[in-house]
């Protein structure tokens, strides 16, 4: 099915402040925020969510990981790109992101932790075990940020659940980091 990317011309009026705070967080309005703009809602909660994530205890790097964690799991091709090269813009390691696109370990072991506990919260559908939280607050972590991965994670569905429904076409900014999960 086939979606429009909405424009400040072209959106809703109830859209175009959002798409104009798109402008200014990114530098341009990606396609992903212009499709999302057909519901004014689905816009402003996108990026309402993004904001206070933002503001969370994660460092910029960890919370590149959350969301390349959760891109990652749920597939998607237009957010793993976006995020591997918002990651290289936030100093993650070339080597870090690699990783993270490859399915791969991370070298530190925190923040391999806050990935591994990314991963099991989407891939059970947030039903981790008491251990699993323990594990990762052993590596460092608080109770803090378990709640504020669940955070992360909410960004992430609204985003690539959106991405699979419209096939988001990747932006010119992004195309260098195109991206499809490995085959192991």
């Amino acid at each position: 099915m086939e979606f429009t990317i909405y424009t400040l011309e072209t959106a809703p009026e109830a859209s175009k402040e959002a798409l104009r705070h798109a402008k200014e967080t990114f530098g341009f309005i990606p396609n992903l925020e212009g499709i999302c703009a057909l519901s004014p809602a689905l816009l402003q909660g996108g990026m309402t969510l993004w904001d206070l994530f933002s503001t969370t205890s994660f460092s910029p790097v960890e919370q590149q990981i959350v969301y390349l964690a959760a891109n990652y799991e749920n597939e998607c091709h237009y957010c793993m790109a976006a995020h591997s090269g918002l990651a290289k813009m936030v100093g993650m390691s070339t080597n870090d992101i690699d990783a993270m696109r490859n399915g791969e370990p991370l070298q530190d072991p925190k923040l391999q932790a806050l990935r591994h506990f990314t991963q099991l919260l989407v891939q059970a559908r947030g039903w981790v075990t008491d251990e699993e939280i323990e594990t990762f607050i052993k590596a460092g972590y608080t109770k803090q940020h378990v709640l504020e991965v669940i955070l992360g994670i909410a960004v992430k569905v609204i985003h690539n659940y959106t991405n699979h429904i419209a096939q988001t076409p990747l932006d010119k900014a992004f195309k260098p980091y195109v991206w499809s999960k490995p085959t192991n």
